[in-house]
């Protein structure tokens, strides 16, 4: 049987205050540095994804009409361009404060709303996940939730793709299959001439 002779933790290495930099000590020390960094790391990316995912899941929940029982794509989909125009007031009255002929650094906020608003819309055109409600137990399910993150995996989510963009990719796709057919018939035709 193979030992295992990682230490895991600074208090499992002993002698750790006079080691040579070179040492296997040393180096185990420094691996259990960088397991403690990226833990960490993952543990803020988790928690900073679950408060994320909760603030979308409350908005949509408030956003439903309370008369309604399930819901189809359509309004599905109008309920996410709803979700993402939600800062395109606070966005457009930044930009007015931008005069002609005047320089004016660019806010914070201002940056911040752009690059939130571009990053959702990406997210949307490749998938964005919302609560399910097409299904109205899921419904029920939703508007009885108080919030709390550990039940948060009851919830059925749905992930819907933006139809304009697909329609342009599907477009593109065409496009390009139909470039590809034409060349590959001029190479046929050539070859048939010699």
């Amino acid at each position: 049987m193979v030992s295992n002779n990682k230490r895991h933790t600074m208090k499992a290495i002993k002698n750790k205050d006079m080691i040579h930099p070179s040492s296997r000590k040393a180096q185990q020390v420094m691996r259990v540095v960088l397991r403690k960094d990226r833990l960490e790391h993952r543990q803020k990316v988790r928690a900073n994804n679950s408060f994320n995912q909760t603030d979308r899941i409350l908005w949509f929940r408030h956003a439903v009409p309370e008369d309604a029982i399930s819901l189809t794509r359509e309004q599905h989909r109008e309920l996410i361009e709803e979700y993402l125009s939600r800062y395109d007031d606070e966005y457009q009255s930044l930009l007015a404060l931008h005069r002609p002929g005047k320089v004016r650094p660019k806010a914070a906020r201002e940056d911040m709303l752009a690059a939130l608003m571009a990053a959702e819309r990406q997210e949307y055109a490749s998938g964005f996940e919302i609560p399910d409600f097409s299904s109205p137990k899921n419904v029920k399910l939703l508007r009885e939730w108080d919030g709390d993150l550990n039940s948060i995996k009851r919830i059925k989510m749905l992930r819907l793709n933006d139809p304009k963009y697909l329609a342009k990719l599907t477009a593109t796709v065409s496009k390009s299959a139909a470039a590809g057919m034409a060349a590959s018939n001029v190479v046929e035709s050539s070859a048939m001439q010699e």
